[in-house]
């Protein structure tokens, strides 16, 4: 076991943060119980598990990292890894300059003062948790493959918690499809993912090269796969590639929340949410972050 210690940019709310990266502590890939996050992160093609705590406040941040089969020498890749998913050196400073000139985006901003940009560990875990979230009536952030991740994923036991790997392109390739039918993932998402990680494997999809593209490339790109619609195409390149440019203006649940905090209004048209967006220059993406935070804690996005 080892241990260092992080220090975030401030502001930085760890727990609002995390707990927008996990599902919930049922989940067997990314767990947060409230107080501590724990994944399974691949380095140099073997395993670490990673236990992020936070030792400070969001003025003064300080989180401990506990790697239960690392050393020293995995601190920096680790660290670099924890920074991108969880955002810790992100500079929220002229975010919240821009909120202080509209008042909806005003109190988004002191009630999850200090949330972070979150990204997944990897692209293709973007593009697949888009497959399985609608089967699984379970908005994007809530979805997951832990039911797969139990079955053919690399795992580890600690106090008293399976920890897995989040599915790999290569394993669901190997895989058959009526293998990959279980729990909240159906024949038709089965095939999907299926498809999905051939392409993939294959060097058919090229997931790193695709994020030198233009964003709007990357959306028709993602768009045109199978399973994948414009709001899972919207969702990869905002949390599969951290783009901060891209609002998910095809979420009924983000414009159900434009239509009655901003025009007061039951409905509104997706242009007029482009209007609003607008304005949010190239952090339409956080402001959506922001969006999810206030409808999690209002119970409003479904839980996997």
């Amino acid at each position: 076991m080892h241990e260092y210690r992080l220090t975030p940019l401030p502001p930085f709310s760890f727990e609002l943060t995390a707990s927008l990266l996990s599902p919930g502590p049922s989940d067997h890939i990314d767990v947060f119980d409230g107080k501590r996050y724990t994944r399974l992160l691949e380095l140099d093609s073997r395993m670490r598990l990673a236990l992020v705590s936070s030792l400070g406040s969001e003025q003064r941040p300080e989180l401990i990292i506990t790697l239960m089969n690392g050393s020293e020498q995995d601190e920096r890749p680790i660290a670099r890894v924890l920074n991108r998913m969880l955002g810790m050196d992100f500079d929220l400073g002229s975010f919240y300059e821009l909120c202080q000139r509209d008042p909806q985006l005003y109190g988004l901003s002191r009630d999850h003062y200090g949330l972070k940009p979150v990204q997944r560990l990897r692209p293709f875990e973007a593009l697949a948790l888009s497959i399985v979230s609608p089967a699984q009536g379970a908005h994007y952030l809530r979805a997951s493959l832990s039911s797969l991740a139990e079955a053919f994923s690399y795992n580890v036991a600690y106090a008293g918690h399976s920890f897995c790997s989040f599915p790999s392109a290569q394993m669901l390739a190997d895989r058959k499809v009526k293998d990959l039918v279980r729990g909240g993932i159906g024949e038709e998402q089965a095939a999907q993912l299926h498809s999905l990680a051939r392409l993939v494997t294959a060097g058919e999809l090229d997931l790193k090269a695709l994020g030198r593209r233009s964003m709007e490339e990357m959306l028709a790109t993602f768009a045109s796969l199978e399973g994948v619609d414009r709001l899972g195409a919207q969702l990869t390149v905002l949390y599969g590639y951290g783009r901060l440019d891209c609002f998910p203006t095809a979420d009924p649940l983000l414009c159900k929340w434009i239509a009655r905090h901003v025009h007061e209004s039951d409905e509104v048209d997706e242009a007029a949410v482009a209007r609003w967006t607008g304005q949010c220059g190239d952090v339409g993406g956080l402001v959506a972050t922001y969006v999810y935070a206030e409808l999690l804690k209002g119970n409003e996005l479904s839980s996997a």
